[in-house]
């Protein structure tokens, strides 16, 4: 079990496998994040050629359908713990989650259904480079861990203190149907004399819509 640097500062879903034994902390450097390429179901495979960044199709305001390109950053706390860009259809929901790749690191970064169907239905209503915050995942996605419990992970819970983030690995089957992890950033919300209470859920996401992309 490794332990990575601590940073101050900050996710609801379904209920995967945590793997506590591989809690880290990570640092500001995941927060620059941007335009990486996501790969997920439920969504046309025209989707992939939508992120490209070109081909604007108009500047009125989005309605359900058009294809999309944002920018959205998920907030613990008041503050952002993960930051990146993707391309869809607005309006478009799914009922699985996200692994989003991020260069220089081993793991996917997990993005829940409920935090991709808001920001699919958030950005209907905006104009090219206009933002909006909409609802995140949920704030009672978290976990209260006993000073025992931190010290098993791998933290120094006298150490550990409230705004402090760290990631936890989650377990899935990626699309070859193999087991695999991504990790989700946790922010120490709430620390008592024995227990420390970590939170998953991204309370609001923060979206920008940059503008319109062609399937073609």
């Amino acid at each position: 079990m490794a332990v990575q640097t601590k940073s101050k500062s900050e996710e609801k879903g379904p209920k995967k496998n945590i793997n506590w034994t591989q809690v880290g902390v990570i640092g500001f450097c995941v927060l620059i994040v941007i335009m990486c390429i996501v790969s997920f179901s439920g969504l046309p495979n025209a989707i992939g050629n939508l992120i490209n960044g070109n081909g604007a199709a108009g500047t009125g305001a989005v309605v359900s359908g058009n294809p999309v390109y944002v920018n959205y950053t998920m907030n613990i706390g008041g503050s952002a713990v993960f930051e990146n860009a993707m391309g869809f259809f607005a309006g478009s929901e799914i009922n699985q989650s996200l692994y989003v790749s991020v260069d220089g690191y081993e793991y996917p970064f997990v993005v829940y259904p409920t935090e991709f169907n808001q920001i699919s239905s958030g950005v209907i209503g905006l104009v090219p480079g206009e933002s909006r915050t909409v609802a995140g995942s949920g704030s009672d996605l978290a976990y209260q861990m006993t000073k025992e419990e931190t010290e098993t992970a791998g933290l120094v819970f006298a150490d550990t203190n409230v705004d402090d983030r760290v990631f936890i690995t989650v377990d899935y089957l990626n699309e070859n149907e193999e087991a695999a992890k991504a990790y989700r950033i946790c922010v120490v919300t709430e620390k008592t004399a024995d227990n420390l209470t970590l939170q998953y859920g991204s309370d609001t996401i923060d979206i920008k819509m940059v503008g319109y992309l062609t399937t073609s």
